[in-house]
This record gives C-alpha cells, structure tokens and sequence, in this order.
C-alpha cells in the first residue's frame, strides 16, 4: 500500500506536557501574587488546576482564578501570569524521544499533518517552539508561500472523534483515508475517530493516557454532552488500534511494512 499522508496527534505524541505543567503552573501563580492576587500560593494553584481541569484548552484559566480570588478583572495580574507561564513553557517544553528524527525521515517521502484538538493558535505555538513546525509546511519556491497541514479546533462538535479536522485535510490535500495513518495516544479521540473513517491506526503509549483502558476512555467519551452515538460494542471493536508503539521510532519499520504489504 502507498501511504498517502500520515496524521499525528500533538499532545503527549510529540511533546510531554504533563513534565512541566506543574512547575509552569507554580510559578505563573507566584508571578500573580506579586502583582496583587489575594491569595495564599498552594490555594491559588489548586484553585488553578481545578479550573484547569474543566477544560485545559480553554483561554481564561488566569481570568477566572483573578475573579475568584480578587472579585474582578485585572489585565495586569492577569498578564504576570500569562508571561511567567509562556517564559517557563518556553525554557522547559522538549520534544519527545526521537520525534525531531522521525519527523525529518518521514516529511522526505510523506506528507505529514498534525490534527489536535484544541486551540488553534496554543496548538500552533506548541509547534514553534519545539521546532517541529517545518515539517508541517509545505514550501512554494516560486511564491514563497508556504501550505500549513496544521489542523487544530477547540470547537466541541469539531473535536475528534469528530471527523472536521480530517475532513479538511482531506479536502485541502485530496487523499484517501484508507491510505492514511493516524498516530495518537487516545483511544477515543484519536483510534476511534481515525478507524471509523478507513484509517490505520497507530496508538502510543506515552503520556498521561498511557494507561486508560478502552472500556474508560469510552465512558469518558460517551458522558460528553456532544459525543457520536453508536451501539458501545461496535465502538470498542473501532477502537483497537492496528499497532502500538512506545516509541515513535518503532513507526519507521511499520511504514515500511505498510508500504511492502
């Protein structure tokens, strides 16, 4: 089979948030306090990661844990911890293991796009100060333009498992699904959504959802008020993934047993 494009999910597949969230989190609330937030800094962090935990890609973590503590809005308390927050993403985010080399093998031969729930522009971010953005470009030497196969929404009825973002893909860069892969480390989101459309699968276990059964990750999914309905055995037999891999440099020698079937 020639494979067509391959898909990667973006969080905890390419980069491991969860390795310095913490400390980020921690010094963006000393920031806060220093700059006029009411509040003691081990209850303003677990006031922020309360919030966070609601939705962790939404925008206004620092909006409200300002308006919880202080009862009103404050751009400049606010800001300090926007800043220190971005500054000690920026000094600590590294790739995964091998995934700078993986990148760089596969763009030589492949198209590679990066679907990922979440906001566009924190998506973005992610991929320029990791580095890895180039190899999500594709270049016109003539115009100097460049085709971005970067595909991110926040939007819940656009999310995976969701098929909008592979949609768009598909129509910008005119594929067949069942020439595609799909790397993800979520059953749901990212198996699931990417099988149902013909995909092969290809799951990780790296990150914070390396140890969520498929059983779980199906009742997290299907609590969600905009979820894909479907009869639940028929779903989990969607989400058995084709491979699984602990490091991505195991999917160099699976595209090419891919490509010699």
């Amino acid at each position: 089979m020639k494979i067509q494009c391959i898909h990667f999910d973006l969080d905890s597949v390419l980069y491991l948030p969860s390795d310095f969230l913490q400390s980020a989190l921690r010094l963006s609330v000393q920031a806060m306090i220093q700059y006029g937030l009411k509040a003691d800094p081990q209850e303003a962090l677990d006031v922020l990661l309360a919030i966070r935990s609601e939705d962790s890609n939404a925008a206004d973590h620092f909006n409200r844990l300002v308006e919880h503590f202080n009862g009103e809005y404050d751009p400049v308390i606010i800001a300090a911890g926007v800043e220190k927050y971005w500054d000690s993403k920026q000094s600590n985010m590294l790739c995964t293991a091998n995934a700078f080399s993986v990148l760089r093998i596969l763009s030589r031969k492949y198209p590679l796009t990066i679907v990922t729930n979440g906001i566009p522009v924190k998506q973005a971010g992610k991929l320029i100060r990791l580095g890895l953005c180039q190899f999500f470009i594709d270049f016109d030497p003539l115009s100097g333009l460049g085709r971005k196969r970067i595909y991110a929404t926040a939007r819940a009825n656009e999310m995976k498992p969701f098929p909008f973002l592979w949609e768009r893909a598909q129509g910008e860069l005119k594929f067949d699904y069942h020439r595609c892969l799909m790397i993800g480390d979520r059953y749901w989101a990212d198996i699931f959504g990417a099988k149902r459309l013909g995909m092969t699968t290809i799951k990780i276990t790296q990150g914070e959802h390396r140890h969520e059964s498929k059983e779980k990750a199906l009742q997290r999914g299907m609590s969600k008020p905009q979820h894909l309905s479907g009869n639940p055995e028929t779903i989990l037999l969607q989400m058995e993934p084709d491979y699984i891999i602990a490091d991505l440099i195991e999917l160099l020698a699976i595209v090419e047993q891919i490509e010699a079937a």
